[in-house]
């Protein structure tokens, strides 16, 4: 076991305390003897200890300094640069505002003056007040304490600093709350929704934002911004989100996030998203139609043909098919190139005598398939056939 921190392409990783001192405990058994008394009571033990524990402060260092880098398990500061980089910043602490009527003798100048509530709660006045001629004068006060400091109406009563010619004070209305400084959690949730996908268009933000979902793999889609419904039966206004993958409150989510107000879902796949103010909204989308491609490829092998050639096209083939956009017909001959162009070199080790392909074994010919809007081409390696003729 190594006791420092490891990082890998799964992240970071480092041993317990305790899996560290009995690492050191073995090393010094090694090299003392197996009769070493390292009791926590004893020098040596004591010792040992005391390197465990600084090799554990070292990796938990380390991996908070690699926490540190992603927004998702950066804290404090840390978070703030992290976040930096998509042009956010952390929402800093305000202070509750509210207008107090100041009521005195025309004239009277009242500097840095406070009133305080029924809770003791201090309200700075602007740095300056003029009570005018009519005798009294609003003005905006905010509350001395940062974060949500409530007033209701005619709660705050109190002349703070008292001044020759200032005869009282109350709020009419209720005071603007103030909010405390954002917590990590918002900030994240807030990173998060502010660095979704911008793009040019809409229609490009929606498609994007469902494919960096995770589990999604293709997704498609028809906006009918027309006032009639279209020949996919897809009513006015209303968009069609085809997806592939993906978990479907998400994917709810995400469309009713993306998409214009007042527009509609259409799909054969219902889910409910609550938003901000409670209310649910119905958002409805649709999984592809799934149509199998069968294909069979006979070719005729040259002098240095190896056996591993007709594996690689095959799963040249399927990568290819798969890769297709949801309603992307299957063209014969682009699934031809992408068999002879399975690894450089070797289309020179076999000659294509015939292609064939179909939705089944049995129905293949020397033809596209045609793919809906709605469906998605989908390949196995047990679909494609290679057949290697054999020159008598």
């Amino acid at each position: 076991m190594n006791p420092v921190f490891q990082v890998t392409e799964q992240g970071i990783s480092a041993p317990s305390y305790e899996e560290i001192l009995t690492y050191f405990q073995g090393e010094a058994r090694k090299i003392f003897g197996e009769d070493i008394n390292l009791d926590a009571d004893t020098q040596d033990g004591q010792l040992i200890a005391i390197f465990a524990a600084a090799i554990n402060d070292v990796n938990s260092q380390a991996i908070a300094t690699y926490n540190s880098f992603s927004p998702l398990t950066a804290k404090g500061i840390a978070l703030d640069n992290a976040v930096a980089v998509n042009g956010v910043k952390r929402q800093q602490a305000t202070a509750s505002q509210v207008d107090l009527k100041i009521v005195g003798q025309a004239g009277t100048t009242i500097i840095n003056g406070v009133a305080t509530d029924n809770f003791e709660n201090r309200w700075l006045l602007p740095a300056q007040v003029v009570i005018p001629v009519e005798g009294e004068i609003t003005v905006t006060a905010e509350a001395e304490e940062l974060g949500a400091i409530e007033a209701t109406p005619g709660t705050i009563t109190k002349i703070g600093t008292p001044t020759l010619g200032w005869q009282s004070v109350t709020n009419p209305s209720s005071a603007t709350v103030g909010v405390a400084v954002e917590t990590d959690n918002q900030l994240r949730e807030r990173q998060t929704k502010s660095t979704a996908l911008p793009s040019v268009a809409l229609w490009d933000g929606i498609l994007a934002s469902l494919l960096n979902l995770e589990g999604v793999t293709r997704v498609s889609g028809i906006n009918n911004d027309t006032d009639q419904t279209d020949s996919n039966g897809i009513p006015a206004h209303t968009i069609a989100m085809i997806v592939e993958g993906g978990q479907v409150d998400e994917i709810g989510e995400t469309i009713f996030l993306k998409k214009c107000e007042g527009t509609g879902t259409f799909g054969d796949v219902e889910t409910t998203y609550i938003d901000d103010y409670g209310f649910p909204n119905q958002i409805r989308f649709s999984r592809p139609t799934i149509v199998p491609i069968y294909v069979t490829l006979t070719i005729d092998p040259a002098a240095d043909y190896i056996s591993s050639v007709a594996g690689e096209i095959k799963q040249r083939i399927v990568d290819y098919i798969n890769s297709l956009a949801i309603g992307t017909s299957v063209n014969i001959s682009r699934v031809l190139a992408s068999a002879i162009s399975s690894c450089p070199g070797v289309d020179t080790r076999f000659d294509v005598e015939s292609i064939v392909m179909g939705t089944s074994a049995g129905s293949q010919t020397a033809a596209s398939i045609p793919i809906k809007w709605n469906e998605a081409a989908m390949c196995e390696l047990e679909n494609v056939t290679v057949t290697v003729t054999v020159n008598s």
